[in-house]
């Protein structure tokens, strides 16, 4: 998208410097008739060679702008200003140069103006040439702000295509659309403030997480270290959108590494650790992922930590867990687990004094292929 866009801005440079240097000489073709300079279309067909000049040197004003579009403002037009100048004093120059030529070897009747040094002349050639610059690099800076706006717009709008068609998908496997309604609305965020290199990386990691979770079966047993995988991209999505705020630590026992686990089981788990902590909380928040050894099994357990909830310190008297399991992600996972290993695995949820803890029974099943 963005190679279409230097495209399309390039096609529009280039168009829009042709018409302003070809109507400019225009008028002064216009101007030597009315003078009796010389012949219909004699003046025109004379200044060719700098009517390309013109073009080719507006067309290299308009990669200036490009190139300098990240320096701050004063530093852009004060370096284009100094750049359009030279740019009318060679102009003036060539202009000079080649008409004293063609009186010389064409056009005897031109050497009366043509060959006379006549600074005032010479001053108001220089401006008209200098403002004929400027023009051309206020017409590129509009028509580049009217493209990029054209092209941000149809990146919301295949932004907004692409979250229906993800939710919709997303709901076969229980993803919680608010989720993916909130990703989607950073990403078009980030197109509008022009920050299109971080909105190509959100989306990357969007795709990633969605590939990961849509392509594989989610009532097959994986790796452990398959089911991090997943989460370490879910989770790469929230800490674009939480910033610095969003702390994550991870305590895996390697042993349980290629333990069975079933597919997206802890992403509901990490979800609820951040819509009940960092997205309620102004201050940073903490989510430990842990795995380890218990009696009889494995443990894996979410953690979220913080010192506050909403501005107020979160107390151990505070409905968290009524919240909880309200949820449907958590509901889905009891039911999940008790699907798959009936008794033998289990889901606990208790408030802490500064979060929440969600912890996972499972029965110890490490794959073959890990021997």
């Amino acid at each position: 998208m963005e190679a279409l866009l230097r495209q399309t801005m390039r096609g529009t440079a280039l168009r829009l410097c042709a018409v302003v240097w070809v109507f400019g000489y225009v008028l002064v073709e216009l101007g030597a008739q009315v003078q009796g300079r010389s012949p219909y279309g004699i003046m025109l067909l004379a200044n060719l060679p700098l009517l390309v000049l013109g073009i080719v040197q507006s067309v290299g004003l308009g990669l200036l702008l490009d190139h300098l579009e990240a320096r701050p403002g004063w530093q852009r037009w004060g370096v284009l200003a100094i750049a359009g100048l030279a740019a009318g004093v060679v102009q003036t120059a060539a202009d000079d140069a080649w008409l004293r030529m063609l009186a010389h070897m064409l056009v005897p009747s031109w050497q009366a103006w043509a060959l006379a040094f006549e600074p005032q002349r010479l001053m108001l050639i220089l401006i008209l040439y200098t403002w004929t610059m400027f023009l051309s690099v206020a017409l590129l800076w509009a028509a580049r702000t009217a493209d990029s706006a054209r092209m941000n717009a149809a990146r919301a709008s295949a932004f907004e295509a692409a979250a229906s068609r993800a939710e919709a998908a997303a709901l076969r496997l229980q993803l919680n659309p608010h989720f993916l309604f909130n990703t989607l609305n950073g990403i078009a965020s980030l197109v509008v403030r022009g920050r299109q290199h971080q909105a190509e990386e959100m989306i990357g990691r969007l795709a990633d997480f969605l590939r990961s979770s849509l392509s594989s079966n989610p009532t097959a047993l994986v790796p452990l270290d398959q089911e991090l995988a997943t989460i370490r991209a879910y989770l790469t999505i929230e800490e674009a959108r939480f910033g610095e705020r969003l702390r994550v630590e991870y305590a895996i026992d390697p042993e349980l590494r290629r333990l069975e686990v079933p597919n997206f089981i802890l992403q509901p788990l990490v979800e609820n650790a951040i819509k009940h902590g960092a997205a309620q909380v102004r201050g940073a928040v903490t989510i430990s992922i842990a795995a380890r050894r218990g009696e009889g099994g494995a443990l894996l357990s979410v953690v979220n930590r913080s010192g506050h909830r909403g501005g107020e310190p979160l107390s151990s008297e505070q409905p968290v867990e009524a919240e909880v399991r309200r949820g449907i992600g958590l509901t889905n996972t009891r039911l999940r687990l008790a699907g798959e290993y009936g008794r033998r695995a289990w889901l606990e949820c208790r408030p802490l004094a500064d979060g929440y803890r969600a912890e996972i029974g499972l029965p110890f099943n490490i794959t073959a292929d890990a021997a």
